[in-house]
């Protein structure tokens, strides 16, 4: 359980542009994984037990057992739209990695990654991507260690890895920097720390575990293991500003250190690594965008009669649909991979977080407020999108906030729910 939760959440962004966030930015950019964190940590002590506890399988199953039909319905569109976008950012990555090693097009590295994602996944199912994730989780981290030792010990050992930064530039060694501002460390925490709960690549995992307790333990596990990740990807990309200075295209920075700078097995752990990280990423995201396209949307309001055998034809049927779509969007989109990601998850956190943080624990909230809110979240971020995250505040700051807001105070003046519908979250009540 630990193990596939973990290769998700760390997928190709987290390899590819996070690292050459780390070259670029220094220390101050390990901000942006103090949410990742936070989310584990909170499902471990908090929210993973209780949504387990409901017995729901999905997230749009939840919402529709909790709250009802059309706040169901709407989380199917936001999820299709989030499963597409992140997918895109998947083969972006893959183009990232293989244009080192191939002479063909990005339309041909596309091609061939998206023909192994849908087979993979449409042959394999959830079986395959549950073995195939437990394996990445251990390639993921062993390639990054290698990786970071290997550094060490041709910059002489941390203590010196800290000094030469320091005199490239002081801010490399700080809390925070001009690029990295407190508001900005908040802004990545919050993307990550609460918008992940809104993200069902990510709940799901725990919704599938055997118990509630099950649920709970392999949060703090994956704790673990996301730390166990970060710190040495932290090494290898500051670390990467001194044994090969002068990069600036973040997206291009792993590939290059990879091949320059490493024993040529260290480079292939590392490749091993990202490449795992994204096979693992995006056959959860198809799988995600199958299931919720053929169980939550088609199954539930247009045939509920639908054979299992329509149904898994279907789903295969959409898994190759998401993945062309994926494809289109890569090509249209501009900004690096980690921001492409952000950007996904930030609009599925606005809209469904708070119905997890907020409306799994508090009986009050209202359908009528669950509504609001979700139409809220996700209305306030793509209006700050738009408007180019004003003062340098990222969207999931002001989508979350409204989010909530709106789940509560309008709670207060709607009409409460029935209690036999509550029944089923709140047994003891």
């Amino acid at each position: 359980m630990s193990g596939t939760y973990f290769a998700t959440i760390v997928s190709a962004t987290s390899i590819v542009s996070y690292l050459g966030y780390y070259y670029l930015e220094g220390w101050p950019g390990m901000w942006n994984f103090a949410g990742t964190l936070l989310t584990s940590f909170l499902a471990a002590i908090w929210v993973a037990k209780k949504m387990r506890s409901f017995g729901c399988t999905t997230v749009p199953e939840y919402i529709y057992k909790r709250f009802g039909k059309i706040h169901s319905l709407f989380a199917c569109f936001i999820i299709l739209i989030g499963a597409i976008t992140l997918m895109a950012a998947q083969i972006k990555a893959s183009i990232a990695v293989m244009r080192p090693f191939v002479s063909w097009s990005d339309v041909t590295i596309s091609i061939v990654v998206l023909v192994i994602f849908v087979a993979f996944t449409a042959l394999g199912g959830m079986k395959a991507v549950a073995w195939t994730d437990t394996i990445c989780a251990y390639i993921i981290i062993i390639g990054v260690w290698a990786m970071a030792i290997s550094y060490l010990m041709q910059i002489d050992g941390f203590g010196e890895l800290m000094r030469e930064v320091q005199v490239i530039n002081p801010d490399y060694v700080k809390a925070f920097s001009s690029n990295i501002t407190p508001l900005t460390a908040l802004g990545w925490t919050v993307t990550w720390g609460i918008c992940n709960f809104g993200a069902p690549q990510f709940v799901g995992r725990f919704l599938s575990a055997t118990s509630p307790e099950s649920a709970a333990k392999s949060q703090a596990v994956t704790a673990l293991m996301v730390g166990i990740f970060y710190i040495p990807l932290l090494i290898v990309g500051i670390g990467g500003m001194l044994i090969m200075p002068g990069l600036n295209k973040q997206d291009m920075i792993f590939g290059t250190l990879v091949m320059e700078t490493v024993h040529p097995v260290v480079g292939g752990l590392m490749f091993a690594a990202v490449i795992g990280a994204i096979i693992s990423t995006a056959d959860s995201l198809l799988l995600l965008a199958s299931t919720t396209f053929t169980r939550d949307l088609w199954r539930t309001f247009i045939r509920p009669e639908m054979t299992s055998k329509t149904e898994l034809n279907m789903s295969r049927a959409i898994t190759v649909i998401i993945g062309i779509l994926g494809v289109i969007l890569t090509f249209t989109l501009t900004d690096v991979i980690q921001f492409v990601q952000a950007r996904a998850v930030t609009l599925m956190g606005s809209a469904m977080a708070m119905l997890i943080l907020i409306g799994a624990f508090n009986k009050k909230i209202t359908q009528t407020a669950a509504l609001a809110s979700m139409i809220t979240g996700f209305v306030v971020a793509n209006v700050w999108y738009a408007l180019g995250q004003p003062y340098g505040i990222y969207s999931a700051l002001p989508g979350s906030i409204s989010s909530g807001l709106v789940l509560i105070i309008v709670s207060m003046f709607t009409k409460p729910m029935p209690k036999e519908k509550l029944a089923r979250f709140f047994p003891e009540e």
